[in-house]
C-alpha cells in the first residue's frame, strides 16, 4: 500500500471536520494506553494514516511506522486479547524531497518536487466499538476487567508448567551458599 502526504492530510481534514470524531479518537487512544500498549517498543511512534472507519461493531483506523521502527508485535497480541483485529504489513510513503534547484523538480514549468519513497509498516487495528461507546468509567472497568482476566490465564498456564521439584530449587540453592536471608542484616552506618 502507497501513502502520501495527500491522502494524511485528506485524514486529518475528515478528524477536523467534527468533535465526534475527535472524541471517539481520544477514547480510543485511552483504550490503547489503559491496556498499556504504548509502554512496548515504537508504538509511541505511530502516526494515523488513515481512518477512523466507523462501522457498527468496529473502529478501524491504520498507523504508519518507520520501516526500521517497527513497533513490537506482542502489543497487537495483546489487543486481540481484547478482541482486537491488527495487521502489520509493509507499505511505501511518498514524501517530497527537499528542493534546493532545478535539479530537484518534476517539471520546471509546474516547480513540483520530486518524490521520495520510503518503506513504512502499516499496521491495522480494528477495535471493537463497546470500548468506544461506553463511558469514561465504563471503558477503564472493561479493559481492567480483560487484563485481569488475561494475567489470570497468564498465571494459570505459568502454574502448570512449574513442577515440585522447580520449586525447591531456589531454597536448596539459597541453603547451599552458606548464606542466610539478608533481611535481617543490618544496613551499614550512614546508609539506609
Amino acid at each position: 500500500m502507497t501513502t502520501d502526504l495527500d491522502s494524511i492530510k485528506t485524514t486529518l481534514v475528515n478528524i477536523s471536520k467534527g468533535n465526534d470524531i475527535l472524541s471517539m479518537l481520544i477514547e480510543f487512544e485511552r483504550t490503547l494506553d489503559n491496556a498499556e500498549i504504548f509502554a512496548y517498543k515504537n508504538w509511541i511512534l505511530g502516526e494515523l494514516v488513515e481512518g477512523p472507519i466507523i462501522s457498527r461493531y468496529w473502529f478501524k483506523v491504520v498507523f504508519m511506522f518507520p520501516y526500521n521502527m517497527m513497533p513490537d508485535p506482542n502489543a497487537g497480541l495483546r489487543l486481540t486479547k481484547l478482541g482486537a483485529k491488527v495487521n502489520f504489513r509493509e507499505g511505501v510513503f511518498k514524501k517530497p524531497v527537499k528542493v534546493n534547484g532545478p535539479q530537484d523538480w518534476v517539471d520546471p514549468q509546474t516547480k513540483r518536487a520530486k518524490m521520495a519513497e520510503h518503506e513504512i509498516w502499516l499496521v491495522t487495528i480494528e477495535l471493537p466499538m463497546k470500548y468506544i461507546n461506553r463511558g469514561l468509567e465504563q471503558t477503564d472497568d472493561i479493559i481492567q476487567r480483560d487484563i485481569e482476566d488475561t494475567n489470570a490465564e497468564l498465571a494459570d498456564a505459568f502454574d502448570n508448567e512449574i513442577s515440585p521439584e522447580d520449586e525447591q530449587m531456589p531454597q536448596q540453592a539459597q541453603q547451599d551458599t552458606g548464606m542466610g536471608p539478608t533481611s535481617d542484616m543490618a544496613p551499614p552506618e550512614g546508609q539506609l
